[in-house]
Order: structure tokens, then C-alpha cells, then sequence
């Protein structure tokens, strides 16, 4: 028999008997059994398909050293880049005008007048916003907040008994 036949029966006699055991030790109620048997389908499953990888990393290398050692075919190879090469769009330059470095004296200007722009749409926009504003929003605002201040008469004050204190909140005092 091939040994790797059997180690592949081996290892799937192994990952079935685990697996099945790992159920009937979970239906037992025997947890200590159960890990145990799952650790070893865990170990098992790695070994089988470290085996699996194994054989076929040895098949992948088998036919890279027959590749290297069959001739090359030259003519297959130029005529598979020129086709390559002919069916290629043509390069094309995204900003023409930035591979010409004597030309390059309108982009700043240009960059500098866009921002120029930008920061008087800016000053427009908060002018704006600042005259069409009113008042009645912020007393608004203000009543809302209303419950949220501090109390007049501030957090320590004094009881009139000292067992008032340990009371905590309950109710308000009189």
C-alpha cells in the first residue's frame, strides 16, 4: 500500500471518530471529554491538510522543474508581447500642460486666484448669516437651557438639621 494512501485513511479515520465522539461526549454532559476529543479532531484536521498541502505544493514544483527544463519557445513568446503591445491604448498625459515645465507659470496664479474666490464666498456666506440672525433665537436658546443652571442659592447651603444632609434629594426643602 502507498503511504500516502494511508495516511489519508489514518487521518479521516481519525477526524471521524474525534468528531463523533466530541457529539456523544457533548450529550453526555462530559466536558472535559469533549475538549479533549475536540483538540484532537483540531490536531487531526491540521495534519490532514497540512498532508493535502504538502502534496500539492510537491505536484507545483514537480511542474515548474519540467517547465524550466522543457526549451524555451521564443517565437510564441515575441509575438504574444507584440500583440500585447498593438492592442495597448495609447499613453495619454492627464495635465498636458504639466509636462511642459515652460508653461508651468499659470498654475500657481491660477490656484491662488481659486482661492482668492473661495475666501470671499466664505466672508459673503458668514456676513449673511450674521444680519439674518435674531435675537429670538438665542433667548430661545436661552430658555431652553433655563433648566440647566446652577441654583441661586448655590449647592452648600445650610441645614437646618444635620441629619437634613445625609436625607440626600428626596424632596425639596422648606
Amino acid at each position: 500500500m502507498n503511504a500516502r494512501l494511508i495516511r489519508t485513511l489514518l487521518g479521516a479515520a481519525t477526524l471521524a471518530a474525534s468528531g463523533a465522539y466530541t457529539f456523544v461526549y457533548l450529550y453526555r454532559w462530559e466536558w472535559n471529554r469533549a475538549l479533549m476529543s475536540a483538540a484532537i479532531f483540531i490536531a487531526a484536521e491540521v495534519a490532514v491538510m497540512g498532508s493535502l498541502l504538502s502534496h500539492r505544493l510537491k505536484v507545483l514544483n514537480q511542474r515548474l522543474d519540467a517547465r524550466e527544463a522543457a526549451p524555451p519557445a521564443p517565437a510564441e513568446h515575441t509575438t504574444r508581447l507584440e500583440r500585447i503591445r498593438t492592442s495597448a491604448p495609447p499613453a495619454r498625459a492627464p495635465f498636458a500642460w504639466l509636462t511642459r515645465p515652460d508653461q508651468m507659470n499659470v498654475f500657481v496664479p491660477v490656484l491662488m486666484g481659486a482661492g482668492v474666490l473661495l475666501s470671499g464666498v466664505a466672508w459673503v456666506v458668514e456676513r449673511l448669516a450674521r444680519a439674518t440672525v435674531s435675537p429670538v433665537a438665542e433667548r430661545g436658546l436661552a430658555s431652553q437651557l433655563d433648566g440647566l443652571a446652577l441654583p441661586a442659592q448655590g449647592f452648600a447651603t445650610a441645614e437646618s438639621a444635620p441629619l437634613d444632609l445625609l436625607r440626600g434629594p428626596v424632596g425639596r426643602r422648606t
